[in-house]
């Protein structure tokens, strides 16, 4: 087909943006779609690299796209133009193949997330795990410019199956984003909407992690047969923070067996990374090749807007009544992760608690939100906190030793201490979970997220707690709220 050079095609594309706006054109056509125009039989060829996008393109923006090429190939709108959707995954793979992928290629951005369920309450969901035993659902989640592909490719994936021609079908889901941005959030709501949808679908959501230690304990018992089974007999795999495969190439060909082999069923895959598959590091080639032939969806920050939706839903599911503006107020101090946005309304809750302990609401005024501000800004005028102030002060006072906080003890106060160390890390230094888990001598921080995640539930359900030589009971936010305290009291020192 002859096609006349690239100067009509980028002014076919520039007029699009105009007709359907710059942000809506930047998420969906920018990143995602290859225009080619032929004179000859007045054809617009748009390339995609999915069926999800072709879908997408299909239902909201072909009538733009054929005004923008007959205004530019000088066609009246009786004129015969044809429009020729292809889907070409090996064209943008190709497109792709720099060793830093282009921004805005896998733009879908930062989402609300709740967090992830912990292994140890997580159910094999692979057999006959009821929807519930996913703590995330799409309704849950809250939609802003800034993450709607992301929300849309889950919810596409979660809602069609491979009788209903499902647009995502030709490669899996793979979302990536800084922690805490909604990678885990739209993993489990995939796996909750497919088992609601249907009750006997074989769904399991894992982490790279558990997945490897199963692997293991397969090989060393001689029960792979068994454990390929139940990989391979899924409806929907979703497997989060897959970047643990890294560096481990035994690990990495048996899920790429399974992978395959789940795929050539006709079942879905959904996978979640820290990083983008091409910048994970000590990938294999196969590896990073079959996640690329999917869609890649990058979750960033959330918005403004965004972020003041986000802080309204969560102060309502923890019964907290904020007074007139003060969501801006909480918008301007939070942090930038969603996860962040999440401990400073915990730590909110926590003070309304304490100053409210009766009733399901409490309200939260101008005076309360300062006081939380006001011992941050104090706090940071003084030198910043390190993880050993909080480690120290904790485990003095639970009188724990430090060693056992970095080993692997389960003793009851062990891990109570290491989960209070860990959350008050996250919340009141600016060490990521990786670098925590470094400064507990973990290999990874899948362990630091579980041990946030149980302190957080902890401080949900506040049951009173008799501590070893305490003669009264106290709470969770109790407990917490008075080690912050002597942190930031050490700290000023």
């Amino acid at each position: 087909m002859s096609t006349r050079h690239d100067g009509i095609n980028s002014r076919i594309a520039d007029r699009l943006a105009q007709k359907v706006g710059q942000r809506r054109y930047e998420l969906w056509i920018q990143p995602s779609v290859q225009l080619d125009y032929s004179d000859q039989d007045h054809t617009l060829r748009v390339a995609v690299p999915n069926r999800f996008v072709a879908e997408k393109i299909r239902n909201d923006f072909s009538d733009e796209l054929r005004q923008a090429a007959r205004a530019e190939a000088g066609l009246d709108e009786q004129g015969e133009l044809r429009l020729d959707l292809c889907v070409e995954p090996d064209r943008f793979a190709r497109q792709s193949d720099t060793a830093r992928p282009n921004p805005l290629r896998d733009n879908a951005a930062a989402g609300s997330t709740p967090r992830p369920q912990s292994p140890s309450r997580r159910r094999d969901s692979g057999d006959a795990a009821p929807a519930t035993s996913f703590r995330h659902r799409f309704e849950d989640f809250v939609v802003g410019p800034c993450n709607e592909l992301a929300y849309a490719a889950a919810l596409s994936l979660a809602d069609t199956g491979p009788e209903d021609n499902n647009p995502t079908s030709t490669g899996p889901l793979f979302l990536h984003s800084d922690c805490g941005m909604g990678k885990t959030h739209l993993l489990q709501a995939a796996c909750r909407r497919v088992r609601e949808r249907q009750p006997q679908a074989r769904v399991l959501y894992t982490t790279g992690e558990q997945f490897t230690n199963e692997y293991i304990t397969a090989v060393r018992s001689n029960t792979l047969d068994t454990f390929r089974k139940k990989m391979r007999r899924l409806d929907l795999l979703a497997v989060d923070d897959i970047g643990f495969f890294a560096n481990k190439e035994k690990t990495q060909q048996e899920f790429l067996h399974s992978f395959d082999h789940i795929e050539l069923s006709g079942s879905r895959v959904i996978l979640a990374s820290d990083s983008h598959p091409k910048l994970i590091k000590k990938f294999s080639d196969a590896l990073v090749s079959r996640c690329m032939q999917g869609l890649v969806v990058q979750l960033q920050a959330p918005d403004q807007a965004t972020r003041l939706s986000l802080i309204n839903r969560l102060a309502s599911n923890r019964g907290l009544v904020l007074q007139s503006q003060l969501d801006e107020l909480v918008a301007a101090h939070a942090g930038r992760s969603v996860r962040e946005i999440e401990g400073t309304l915990a730590h909110l809750h926590a003070l309304a608690t304490l100053a409210q302990p009766q009733g399901p609401t409490r309200l939260v005024n101008r005076a309360l939100a300062e006081k939380l501000f006001a011992d941050q800004r104090q706090l940071a005028a003084k030198r910043p906190v390190r993880f050993t102030d909080i480690q120290d002060t904790v485990c003095e006072h639970l009188n724990v030793p430090i060693a056992q906080v970095a080993g692997s003890s389960r003793h009851r106060m062990v891990v109570l201490a290491r989960a209070i160390t860990v959350y008050l890390a996250k919340q009141m230094t600016t060490l990521s979970y990786p670098e925590i888990a470094a400064a507990l001598n973990k290999p990874s921080h899948s362990t630091v997220v579980t041990a946030v995640q149980r302190m957080t539930r902890q401080l949900e359900d506040n049951q009173p707690m008799l501590l070893p030589g305490q003669p009264d009971a106290t709470t969770p936010v109790q407990l917490v709220e008075d080690l912050r305290r002597r942190v930031m009291q050490n700290v000023a020192a």
